[in-house]
């Protein structure tokens, strides 16, 4: 008996660390943030609670500013995920081909967006891509006798061009992750396919995007995630505006805990975004890995 207990426990002991680290950095502030969604909390008298159990999320799923927040950080996520993995694995599949020279350069290139901080390149996007009068798009638009305009000013394109800009931050990461997998893929599968006379675009198709089901899936969830909490670029770029066209549901959170100093809603606004969250993680693999378990 004794030996069997220390069988099944011994492994116990090798993830301990990383399952307390995971409670202390992650379950600890979610707890807290839980338990002020529960109660009138302002944001200078923290010793005044006053509990009023579920009444927070009542006002929150009735007031329309939030629904709109949550429309807008619906779009914004669903276009930064079609953007980066959709820009990833095409530079991938074509930085693997084999007429591709000073491959390393490129990557490296193509990493930068990644390794620099959110607020740094919505700064550096908003006054030197979008800015009006000499920005690189409306540049290229005049070269073309298009109008110039204000793209971060103008209700009908600051989401997407906050969009564009965070998927410009996002796509490194699946550039990275769908390159190593496409290193992986046997050359047998491309040679059958070229004598088959599968053109370059249709051995994407037919064949690179079966063998990336698992790594795409990863990348969403990852893309997906960051995009749905996404504070710093949009901050950086529009501050949630203008009027409230780019207020997601982070920025929506922040004026309701700062510029209103309602904790109690703020970390009400928090809570569902990580319910939500966490509903839409559980059933995308869900679904994913009952398909992959049907073929």
């Amino acid at each position: 008996m004794a030996s069997r207990r220390e069988k099944f426990t011994r492994g116990w002991w090798f993830i301990l660390p990383g399952i307390t680290l995971m409670v202390l950095i992650v379950g600890a502030p979610l707890a807290m943030g839980f338990y002020y969604s529960l109660h009138d909390v302002f944001l200078y008298s923290f010793r005044n609670q006053v509990f009023v159990g579920l009444e927070n999320y009542r006002r929150v799923l009735e007031d329309p500013l939030y629904i709109n927040a949550l429309r807008i950080t619906t779009i914004f996520t669903i276009g930064c995920l079609v953007f980066a993995v959709g820009l990833g694995i095409l530079i991938a599949f074509l930085l693997n081909a084999r007429q591709v020279k000073f491959r390393s350069m490129w990557l490296a290139l193509f990493l930068i967006p990644f390794v620099m901080t959110p607020v740094v390149g919505g700064i550096a996007w908003r006054f030197f891509i979008w800015q009006q009068e000499f920005g690189v798009v409306n540049q290229v638009i005049s070269l073309f006798g298009g109008d110039m305009r204000y793209w971060l000013l103008d209700r009908e394109t600051a989401l997407l061009a906050t969009i564009i800009t965070n998927s410009w931050h996002l796509t490194p990461l699946s550039v990275l992750v769908f390159y190593a997998a496409l290193t992986t893929i046997p050359d047998e599968l491309h040679e059958a396919g070229r004598v088959d006379g599968a053109g370059p675009f249709q051995a994407l198709w037919y064949i690179v995007l079966p063998m990336l089901r698992p790594h795409i899936l990863f990348v969403s969830i990852i893309i997906i995630t960051s995009a749905f909490r996404e504070f710093d670029m949009i901050w950086a770029l529009t501050g949630g505006g203008p009027g409230r066209s780019t207020t997601v549901l982070s920025i929506f959170a922040y004026n309701r805990g700062i510029a209103n100093q309602d904790m109690g809603m703020a970390n009400t606004i928090a809570f569902t975004m990580f319910v939500i969250m966490a509903t839409v993680a559980w059933l995308y693999i869900t679904v994913y890995r009952r398909r992959f378990q049907e073929h």
